[in-house]
């Protein structure tokens, strides 16, 4: 793979004692822009208080540098070692929400377990279900609101308890053209937005071959695998969950 960014040994483990990883300045300055002409162009309704409300689709068939971000060189690699040289997007939206707006809340974790979003080690090779890629489009700036984790969680034993302090979630701040890498086995969810700008995120979430949380493959994802607007290695990311026939991504 030309310029592929695998994980470093601190990336793997950061990742395997936290459950996410951060790279930063993972966008040049032009992808960044072109993204955010794409957004513009998409004419996405303002988003309101309901969780509905602030997420968007339908952009994979309508804009390449959407598209470009399928199999970007700074996530790839690391996908292919979370979910397996057959790894597939599973489902992909965007997010965005106002100032004083709240979203999801906490969920998951590493129990009671969840055969389409675990995480585990065997054998020095990290095995795990669902995993989230989301690139900041703006600043996440601390305090701000945004993504937060219980930093962790992802290798719970036990489920996580009613009443916990607060300050076990915290927010994990981004810079526009970051993007963070997490297993959706880890404690997550979205604080509220306390930014004077809007927040703005697009989220890619990626799974082993044999495996699916959404039925998204069903449809838009099996429309835009035939509709000749990929590349080889990104209409391999759209094959149907299958362990045989499929082909690696490599």
């Amino acid at each position: 793979m030309s310029g592929a960014q695998p994980l470093t040994a601190h990336e793997r483990y950061f990742f395997d004692l936290y459950g996410y990883v951060v790279r930063y300045g993972a966008l040049t300055d032009d992808e960044l822009d072109d993204l955010l002409g794409a957004v513009a162009r998409l004419n996405v309704p303002p988003p309101g208080n309901d969780l509905g409300s602030q997420r968007f689709v339908g952009f994979l068939e309508r804009e390449q540098p959407f598209r470009d971000l399928l199999d970007h060189e700074a996530i790839l690699g690391p996908i292919l070692e979370m979910c397996g040289p057959k790894a597939r997007l599973d489902h992909a939206y965007g997010i965005t929400m106002t100032a004083g707006t709240g979203g999801l809340g906490l969920h998951g974790g590493g129990t009671p377990h969840d055969p389409a979003q675990f995480y585990e080690v065997r054998g020095n090779q990290m095995y795990n279900g669902l995993v989230a890629v989301q690139w900041a489009l703006v600043d996440h700036a601390r305090g701000e609101g945004g993504f937060l984790c219980v930093p962790g969680s992802h290798r719970a034993n036990f489920g996580r308890p009613e009443g916990h302090p607060a300050n076990w979630a915290v927010e994990i701040p981004l810079q526009a053209g970051d993007v963070v890498i997490f297993t959706e086995a880890l404690t997550h969810g979205t604080s509220p937005w306390r930014a004077e700008h809007d927040r703005l995120s697009m989220l890619y979430k990626y799974a082993p071959g044999h495996s699916t949380w959404g039925t998204q493959y069903q449809t838009t994802l099996a429309s835009l695998a035939a509709g000749g607007l990929l590349t080889d290695r990104q209409r391999k990311l759209m094959q149907i969950p299958a362990v045989y026939p499929h082909e690696d991504i490599r």
